[in-house]
């Protein structure tokens, strides 16, 4: 299931100024925190220290590219994005910054360029992602890595109490084109002509880190939503009267993984 161009809320979830940007990465940094474990062992897996060329699709706020200069300082990044006040603040974060204003459904190019292209949370965004995938592997050299390092799937989600309250608050925030894209990558790699592997990186999380992630997506959805939603104060009296032990979160992230053969 994706979402029809009707049923998208206008909402203030995308970047429209440089202080648009700096409230972002933050919020994308935070993000990679639940997800490093898995990056890791993907990064390995590619040999991401060896790569010469690496390539990012939906760049954003250059955080992962800023990642992965820590990782390989020798490798030539390129970020790709459509945002200019994301791509502005990447250039001024990253240490060798090189980031290019473009489309990931037609990428500028050639064939055979790069040794690793990848995305992050990005699919979910985007009308075709099946025609994302297929440039990423259009671009990268035979014998290279493509990679989905995080894609969610917001129907999977499991929250006690009120699950159905977080999935519908949580949806009404987002005006991504499919929130369920996480179930859907095998499907899309293997149409993409990849042979893929998929693996789900989250975990059942601890009540202090329940703890955490509530106040941090509160305070998320009080900026996407408007600090008045009637919805947001229910949801939030709903979970005072349970007591923080009782609270319970699980978000599945997939990854996908393939080789270029």
């Amino acid at each position: 299931m994706s979402r029809e161009p009707g049923q998208r809320l206008i909402v203030k979830d995308r970047i429209n100024s440089e202080e648009d940007a700096h409230y972002f990465n933050e919020m994308y940094e935070d993000q990679m925190e639940w997800t490093v474990s898995t990056r890791k062992r993907l990064y390995r897996k590619m040999e991401l220290f060896h790569a010469k060329t690496i390539l990012e699709v939906g760049s954003g706020t250059g955080a992962i590219l800023r990642e992965i200069q820590t990782i390989n300082p020798r490798a030539r990044l390129v970020g790709l994005d459509w945002n200019l006040f994301a791509l502005k603040f990447s250039q001024v974060e990253s240490l060798s910054p090189n980031s290019i204003c473009g489309n990931g459904e037609l990428l500028p190019f050639s064939d055979n360029n790069f040794d690793i292209t990848l995305c992050n949370y990005f699919l979910m965004w985007v009308k075709e992602p099946l025609a994302v995938l297929k440039e990423m592997r259009r671009v990268t050299r035979i014998g290279g890595w493509i990679a989905c390092l995080a894609e969610p799937d917001y129907g999977g989600r499991l929250d006690y109490p009120a699950s159905e309250q977080w999935e519908e608050l949580l949806l009404e925030s987002l005006s991504a084109h499919d929130p369920y894209i996480g179930r859907k990558l095998r499907s899309l790699f293997h149409k993409a002509d990849l042979q893929v592997e998929v693996g789900l990186q989250s975990s059942v999380l601890s009540p202090d880190i329940v703890m955490d992630l509530y106040k941090a997506e509160f305070d998320k959805l009080a900026h996407f939503l408007g600090e008045n939603s009637a919805k947001l104060a229910k949801l939030k009296y709903i979970l005072e009267t349970y007591s923080p032990a009782d609270r319970f979160s699980f978000m599945p992230v997939f990854f996908g993984i393939a080789r270029k053969i």
